[in-house]
């Protein structure tokens, strides 16, 4: 097994980092639940940091680790990498190998990019223990960016993941609802969240709140 050095500059052998999602929202909302529900799917063992409320928290332990306090506190601050897709240099495979930790923000998006990402996350960590990657400019659902992650991890080569800049959902032939976010499109196959569509179809479903 390859020994790598991380940024806290330690050496530790390569095994896969342990996915950790920042709940940056404070509702539960269906939109939000079933992306958390991938997210868990993709990535075995995945831990849910910041979930205040004690009802949030009875609901994700259904499918995965529920933690209240905040990933600064549950990783001890060091062999993070924070993916932000604001930061300066796009993420590697060999990168997530020498890190402990790989920290999606989760956080609803909305149309235009607010950069919450680096202001809730990424400027909380010190950069002598933590770097900040990017995995492209374009932004992704919180289950899009553990599906990318995942999929490097598995030996897929980030440039050969095509990644949509925004969907349509066509509900007849006039009504029609945009999600301008990026999904991973594979065989020509739009990886959606599991049980959005069914979301969509009661409603807005909470994003961007």
């Amino acid at each position: 097994m390859v020994t790598a050095t991380g940024s806290d500059g330690e050496e530790r052998e390569g095994s896969e980092p342990v996915m950790v999602v920042e709940n940056c929202e404070e509702e539960l909302s269906d939109w939000l639940l079933s992306e958390y529900r991938h997210c868990a799917e993709l990535w075995p063992g995945t831990v849910f940091t910041k979930v205040k409320r004690k009802q949030d928290r009875r609901i994700i332990s259904d499918f995965a680790v529920a933690r209240q306090e905040d990933a600064l506190t549950f990783t001890g601050g060091r062999g993070c990498i924070i993916l932000d897709h604001k930061a300066e240099k796009t993420l590697t495979r060999s990168e997530m190998f020498s890190h402990r930790y790989l920290i999606v923000g989760g956080i609803l998006g909305y149309d235009r990019p607010l950069g919450r990402t680096a202001k809730l996350i990424t400027r909380r960590f010190d950069p002598r223990k933590n770097i900040t990657r990017n995995m492209g400019t374009v932004q992704m659902t919180i289950d899009s960016a553990v599906f990318v992650a995942r999929a490097m991890l598995l030996g897929a080569s980030l440039k050969d993941i095509e990644i949509t800049e925004r969907v349509e959902v066509k509900w007849d032939d006039t009504h029609s609802t945009i999600l301008p976010y990026g999904y991973p499109l594979i065989d020509g196959r739009v990886i959606i969240t599991p049980g959005l569509l069914d979301v969509l179809s009661k409603g807005w479903g909470g994003r961007g709140k």
